[in-house]
């Protein structure tokens, strides 16, 4: 059985839980370039924001979501 598409799994995960970390991205959908994968998503006509966060540590990341209005 062919293992889905990287955008594919991307775009699964946005619906189903309505957001992504690149953290989420590596150690759940073992994808290692998100921004790559969400600029595919774009392109195909998805609209994806990013928004950054900041950790309890002060660190900040980069969380996608998917548009659907």
């Amino acid at each position: 059985m062919k293992k889905p598409k990287q955008t594919d799994r991307v775009l699964a995960w946005l619906i189903i839980n309505g957001e992504l970390t690149t953290r989420e991205a590596v150690t759940e959908l073992n994808i290692m370039s998100l921004a790559k994968r969400v600029e595919e998503l774009r392109r195909a006509g998805y609209r994806i924001d990013m928004a950054y966060k900041t950790a309890p540590s002060g660190s900040r990341y980069g969380v996608y979501k998917l548009i659907t209005e």
